[in-house]
């Protein structure tokens, strides 16, 4: 199916939780006719450092991104940043300082899932995942669950152990709070946006709220087009964009075939056809 024209700024390879090299993702975003992606690996600057093929190899522009956990009390919050300095010293030593964080974070979770249901794993295993030279977490818990029988999905992994295991860790949890994570963006010389806001698991009102705050502290988008969003998720967050002047983005959330069956490059799990985004507008004007 060609997916000319269309814009996907929110894509994962294997140096976090995708499954596709990012040349492979390239190639494949380049071979169904996509103009634009963005690679946000998870915590990780790997995924956009790796990708080699040169502009002139191919048709679709990549854009360098990011995406950063971020602490929060309840739910789950994640700041990609667009357009950034990839090399940027205090971003990539930020980003070594989580890798170490994301260890212990790991080790916590396998060790919450014997103390709490039994489940051992190998010292092998667990050393595989611990010495890889990418960003790890829970998927690669998932993938083990998975392998021992505990679990035929990713996401039944999640739902039956993972969830519950990550709440206990508390602050081992990797995660860095809003202000310092704009703040490395902005010094890298990125755009600072709130991917899928859905996942903060709150009401209208307390959303609002937390953009206010988020604004206040160095905010530059959101992103309304995401796999998960509801055409009312989308219609509300394009009016807290209008209301507090913030660049639009969206993305699908690509992880490959196997991690999210249901999402495709570019289109996400709705057939979403995105091929304008106020982002992108701002990214093409300022590298001109």
């Amino acid at each position: 199916m060609s997916k000319s024209g269309l814009i996907d700024m929110h894509t994962h390879t294997c140096y976090s939780d995708g499954e596709l090299t990012p040349n492979e993702l390239v190639e494949k975003a380049d071979r169904e006719g996509l103009d634009t992606i963005a690679i946000t690996d998870h915590d990780t600057l790997l995924g956009v450092q790796n990708m080699t093929i040169p502009q002139s190899k191919r048709k679709t522009k990549v854009i360098n991104g990011i995406e950063i956990s971020i602490k929060v009390p309840v739910g789950r919050m994640h700041i990609l940043g667009q357009d950034i300095d990839i090399w940027d010293k205090r971003l990539n030593e930020k980003m070594k300082d989580l890798h170490t964080r994301s260890i212990y974070s790991v080790s916590g979770i396998i060790c919450q899932l014997k103390k709490d249901y039994g489940i051992i794993f190998s010292s092998d295993e667990i050393l595989n995942i611990l010495n890889a030279q990418r960003n790890i977490g829970r998927p690669d818990v998932a993938k083990l669950l998975i392998e021992h029988g505990y679990a035929s999905t990713v996401q039944e992994a999640f739902d039956k152990y993972l969830i519950e295991a990550y709440k206990k860790l508390g602050d081992v949890a990797k995660g860095i709070e809003f202000p310092e994570c704009a703040e490395l963006i902005h010094n890298a010389n990125g755009y600072v946006v709130l991917a899928h806001p859905v996942s903060l698991e709150l009401s209208k009102s307390d959303l609002e709220r937390k953009i206010e705050y988020l604004v206040d502290n160095g905010l530059d988008g959101i992103e309304v087009y995401h796999s998960n969003h509801t055409q009312e998720d989308e219609e509300e967050f394009l009016r807290l964009a209008d209301k507090y002047n913030l660049l639009i983005s969206g993305g699908s959330d690509y992880h490959g075939p196997n991690v999210k069956p249901d999402v495709e490059l570019g289109t996400g799990k709705k057939n979403v056809k995105v091929k304008q985004l106020t982002l992108l507008d701002a990214i093409n004007r300022r590298q001109k």
